[in-house]
């Protein structure tokens, strides 16, 4: 898409942001998809984003309904249906990113049961193939993290080039470890906020409280 699809609304740009609800990207795809124009987008856009040290489970809840509450916003069938297809991909995600992890601790747990009562494992139906998959899952983790790592700090580089005046950025401000964390509690709950989202079709945002009918704000 071009400047001047935007200047002289072409397609329906402007009016489909101005009436189509928060999610920019979504409206731009379906509405790029629909009269097959080419638009782009990085295949690695992963940011860290940064919380307030007094977070409270509410303010943070909040905050994860805005997430998923944009995609019960669309202009146009292509845009619901991309919606959809989105809600149902974050979904078999965020929870098979989970699960593994779930599975680890039961599989540890069960270990960790047998070596304390002092059993061996021929006394026991238990298998060290749980185990074996929980040391694969840990390096696997220990390399995803290390990727993160990478292309954060080429973020923080990018940034102090780009931003030369502003206070450096720094990798020190990172904990890994709770990134880690806010991680799988975010995918977790991620589709559970989204299905709240798709049911309640309201939401309280910055103290303003919008309701959604057929995808567009009907009531505030």
């Amino acid at each position: 898409m071009h400047a001047d699809d935007f200047r002289h609304d072409n397609y329906g740009v402007v009016s489909g942001l101005r009436d189509g609800g928060y999610s920019d990207d979504m409206t731009l795809a379906a509405i790029a998809g629909a009269h097959k124009r080419l638009i782009t987008s990085p295949p690695v856009a992963v940011f860290p984003h940064p919380i307030a040290s007094d977070l409270t489970f509410s303010r943070y809840w909040n905050y994860l309904r805005k997430q998923t509450f944009v995609l019960e916003s669309y202009i146009s069938t292509v845009n619901w249906l991309m919606n959809r297809a989105l809600f149902l991909t974050h979904f078999y995600l965020s929870w098979g990113f989970v699960a593994p992890y779930f599975m680890a601790m039961v599989h540890v747990a069960a270990a960790l049961q047998i070596y304390i009562k002092g059993y061996s494992y021929g006394e026991t139906t238990c298998t060290s193939g749980g185990l074996l998959l929980a040391i694969w899952l840990a390096i696997c983790t220990f390399t995803e993290l290390l990727s993160m790592w990478n292309l954060t700090r080429i973020e923080v580089q990018l940034c102090n080039i780009l931003s030369p005046e502003a206070p450096k950025l720094s990798l020190d401000y990172y904990n890994w470890s709770m990134i880690f964390v806010a991680m799988l509690v975010d995918n977790f709950l991620y589709p559970i906020s989204a299905f709240w989202s798709h049911f309640s079709q309201t939401i309280n945002w910055s103290g303003i409280r919008y309701n959604l009918k057929n995808g567009k704000i009907h009531k505030v």
